[in-house]
């Protein structure tokens, strides 16, 4: 069995003793730096992906992923209406990763209790939809019972409308809407959720799809839209395309159009997406930093080794093996720094989606504490890139040790 003499040195480099320990502060200094730089660099990637994730989640509950509308509707609340027939409905169901399909309508109103009145959108559904995203932000009260025989009077608020109408569950309150002529509905509130989004916390109110649908005139197959969400939002091109070549371009009910998430919230994506530039920005600074570092560790360290390079040469060691015994060097302490920052950042990552221990306004974040979201494939991408580049930048320092002559090195130790 042949020995690596190279991987041989290295490890003896890398283990130490009371002569040979890799002991030097710069080397020590440049492996915490390492560490530090992964471990910043990873709970970046978790907080940001996480912050994308619980936007996108909350923009999904308050709007599907698709929605098929009447072509002429210029996506305002009040718009026209379409018919839910068997054509829509099986053209639909034709896609897979389908996790729903429900009509809705949509309506503005405003709604008075004893002392305040405050302006809202009311969304009526019926029992085929899935109250998952609002039952998981329930603070009080009941979701509404949508499959009693009549239009349930029941309506779901958000815990801003609730403060600012002065209600509490089990309260009425009046929904005007402005019609000609208008008209006055009375509610009860039956619950009360909080997402932390207050742009469509203040706004949108769950109610029964059958009060508003008579409240416009419509019939019980006449709807504002029809809510389409995916089992992965990220398909949302691939199916609003598929869904685009698969329902009729017109017929007897006029042309659909086909909106998607993106489209109804341009404005917070695009926010998103200047925060993903932000996080790349950060991370090549990271990386150059901690590269910059390793590498200087490594002169240092070279520097410190100089008469046992001497001594390696005049026993016959060529410079190519030499250089390898340095990289092997330099490899296996990235390696220790990028174990520990991996270590680091997963146990404050944890602590923090366990223990929402950070916490943020929810006005300016649309949330009350700094989310966390792992995913292995990121940790094992940036652990790849960090790798690579560090090898990539360790090259050069390795050239100096062909420079380094026996004599002298022999004579400087």
């Amino acid at each position: 069995m042949s020995l690596n003499l190279e991987w041989f040195i290295a490890r003896k480099l890398l283990k130490g003793g009371e002569k040979e320990a890799v002991s030097v502060p710069i080397v020590k200094i440049a492996v915490v730096g390492i560490a530090l730089g992964v471990c910043v660099m990873l709970l970046s990637v978790f907080i940001v992906t996480g912050f994308k994730k619980e936007i996108t989640a909350k923009l999904s509950g308050f709007s599907s992923h698709l929605n098929v509308t009447a072509y002429e509707n210029n996506n305002s609340y009040s718009g026209s209406e379409i018919r839910v027939n068997d054509t829509l409905l099986n053209g639909i169901r034709r896609m897979s990763s389908l996790k729903q399909v429900y009509p809705y309508v949509t309506m503005p109103a405003i709604l008075k209790s004893k002392s305040e009145i405050h302006g809202v959108v009311l969304k009526g559904v019926d029992s085929a939809y899935l109250p998952d995203f609002y039952l998981k932000h329930l603070k009080s009260g009941e979701y509404p019972d949508l499959k009693t025989p009549k239009a349930s009077n029941d309506i779901l608020i958000s815990v801003s409308v609730a403060q600012m109408l002065g209600v509490e569950p089990g309260e009425k309150v009046r929904a005007h809407f402005v019609q000609d002529p208008p008209r006055v509905r009375v509610f009860q509130v039956k619950g009360i959720y909080d997402t932390g989004f207050r742009e469509y916390d203040d706004m949108i109110v769950l109610c029964d799809l059958r009060h508003l649908q008579k409240l416009n005139g419509w019939e019980a197959d006449q709807v504002s839209a029809v809510g389409i969400e995916l089992e992965d939002m990220e398909e949302i091109p691939e199916k609003e395309a598929e869904l685009d070549a698969i329902l009729p371009v017109a017929g007897e009910d006029g042309f659909y159009k086909i909106t998607s998430l993106w489209e109804t919230a341009t404005q917070i994506f695009d926010w998103l997406n200047l925060i993903n530039m932000n996080v790349w920005v950060i991370l090549t600074l990271i990386v150059v930093v901690a590269g910059f570092n390793m590498v200087s560790g490594l002169l240092i360290f070279i520097l410190d080794k100089t008469a046992l390079i001497g001594i390696l040469k005049a026993m016959g060691c060529r410079n190519v093996s030499l250089k390898r015994v340095f990289l092997y060097v330099a490899l296996g302490l990235i390696g220790r720094g990028m174990i520990a920052g991996n270590v680091l950042a997963l146990v404050l990552g944890g602590i923090q989606y366990y223990f929402r221990l950070i916490r943020l306004d929810p006005l300016s974040y649309y949330m009350d504490t700094v989310p966390v979201y792992f995913n292995i494939w990121y940790i094992l991408l940036l652990n790849a890139g960090v790798w690579c580049i560090s090898v990539l930048m360790l090259l050069a320092p390795a050239m100096l040790v062909s420079r380094i002559t026996p004599i002298k090195a022999i004579r400087f130790e």
